[in-house]
């Protein structure tokens, strides 16, 4: 697989927290246990300077949906509660 590196050169623009292919859940209010857990396929830096990331999630039809930052949760925070 080739490694793609892209760089901004926005004065404003952060790094974006996850890179394609990151495990990530979105965030509920319900129990963490039931998040739905899916990888980053996309990225896109809106008008505002906010990272959105299209998520694929682990559903047999593949649903995906754009969500912010906020809406994610690391990898790291829902693995030791699949793993109980």
């Amino acid at each position: 697989m080739n490694t793609i590196t892209i760089e901004f050169v926005h004065y404003c623009a952060k790094s974006p927290k996850y890179t394609f292919n990151s495990r990530v859940a979105m965030r509920s209010n319900c129990d963490s246990s039931k998040w739905a857990i899916g990888r980053v396929t996309g990225l896109r830096l809106d008008d505002d300077n906010v990272w959105n990331y299209t998520i694929v999630f682990d559903y047999p039809l593949g649903y995906c949906d754009e969500l912010t930052e906020s809406e994610l949760a690391p990898e790291s925070e829902f693995a030791c509660v699949s793993n109980r």
